[in-house]
């Protein structure tokens, strides 16, 4: 049997690799050749090829190289390069971007200038924080798509918010969920190994720090000593992105005993995660993990794009200050068992249902 029609996927990022181990699958079970393109945003081996061996995900077919540098100048290198590459692809007119990191809006706008029809997976989640590099370009992507795939009704009232004709969304769930599903059993399984390589004695925090805003001296100072007040009881367990460490140890930052590790592989950290007391992160994704994981969310930013999270209870946005930090994770410990919440369409299903809309109107 001939293989169907080609997409092309593009990825860059940490996020990324973990949204479209699952979709990858998917297409191949499917018959569906997938080229498979890295940027080369996430230059950090710990950040790129080892979560490939970790999720199971086949090498990509295309390697872009981006060297390391500003937002601005890695966009102009990738999409050159993009350019190229779909020059030299005219039989992959239907191209994959997924979520909202640099390679994200470079695809899409490579992709449209040189005519294929581009789907976007995550679409319509907002913070409406413009300020973030992320919510510009998941915007600007967004109303360049043929397609856009969102995860909750949230994002289908955003999209059809802006204007977007609603022909072109699709509701299909919460792909990030999808890898959790898939390798929950592993994740369940590799606690007593991680932990015991950690030196976790104890019951811990797990808490992530990436976002721009908060690589701020006076915004570190004020989590960290948040943190510390709950040293003596918990181990705080922070897996620090390189770029985190240092500005850290270039700024001084007084971290404590916080327990500084480098980046964990996606099942390696998650299945810490899943034992954690509390989980404090500026991310967007562990806002929905821990969601099914069943551990309370604490997210250190002033606005979140995923407000299901704040509404269902699973996690509460509450800033960078101190005493807030101190405040919320009391109020959490105080009040006892976490239960987990099952959310519409965060089932494991959503690349199928991905891949049959396409297959439906693009890939026949």
């Amino acid at each position: 049997m001939s293989k169907k029609r080609n997409v092309s996927l593009v990825v860059g990022a940490r996020p990324n690799f973990i949204k479209v181990a699952p979709l990858v699958r998917q297409f191949e079970n499917e018959n569906i050749d997938v080229d498979l393109i890295h940027t080369g945003q996430h230059w950090d081996e710990k950040l790129s090829n080892e979560i490939f061996q970790d999720l199971k995900l086949r090498e990509p077919n295309n390697h872009l190289d981006t060297p390391r540098g500003s937002m601005n100048m890695q966009l102009g290198d990738m999409i050159q390069k993009l350019d190229e590459h779909f020059s030299d692809s005219s039989n992959q007119m239907l191209v994959g971007v997924v979520g909202d990191v640099t390679s994200t809006l470079a695809a899409a706008i490579a992709a449209k200038n040189k005519g294929k029809e581009v789907f976007h997976i995550e679409s319509g989640l907002r913070s409406k924080n413009l300020v973030m590099a992320e919510e510009r370009n998941r915007i600007m992507v967004d109303h360049i798509s043929d397609i856009c795939f969102a995860p909750c009704e949230y994002s289908v009232n955003n999209l059809i918010n802006e204007g977007i004709d609603k022909s072109r969304i699709n509701l299909v769930g919460n792909i990030m969920i999808d890898s959790l599903l898939n390798n929950y059993e592993r994740i369940e399984s590799s606690f007593d190994d991680v932990s015991s390589k950690l030196g976790l004695e104890k019951e811990f925090f797990v808490v992530t720090l990436h976002r721009d805003e908060n690589l701020d001296k006076e915004i570190l100072d004020e989590i960290f000593s948040g943190l510390l007040s709950f040293s003596d009881d918990y181990q705080i367990l922070l897996p620090a992105h390189p770029r985190l460490k240092e500005f850290i140890h270039t700024n001084s930052v007084d971290t404590g005993q916080v327990l500084l590790v480098d980046p964990l592989p996606y099942i390696s950290f998650l299945s810490l995660v899943s034992k954690s007391k509390i989980c404090l992160t500026d991310s967007g994704g562990l806002q929905e993990e821990t969601t099914i994981l069943g551990v309370p969310c604490l997210t250190l930013r002033e606005e979140t794009e995923r407000p299901i999270t704040v509404d269902i209870g699973t996690n509460r946005v509450i800033g960078t200050k101190k005493e807030v930090i101190i405040d919320s994770v009391k109020l959490i410990l105080e009040a006892g068992e976490f239960k987990k919440v099952e959310v519409p369409l965060w089932d494991g299903k959503t690349s199928k249902r991905i891949v049959d809309v396409l297959k439906e109107s693009y890939l026949k």
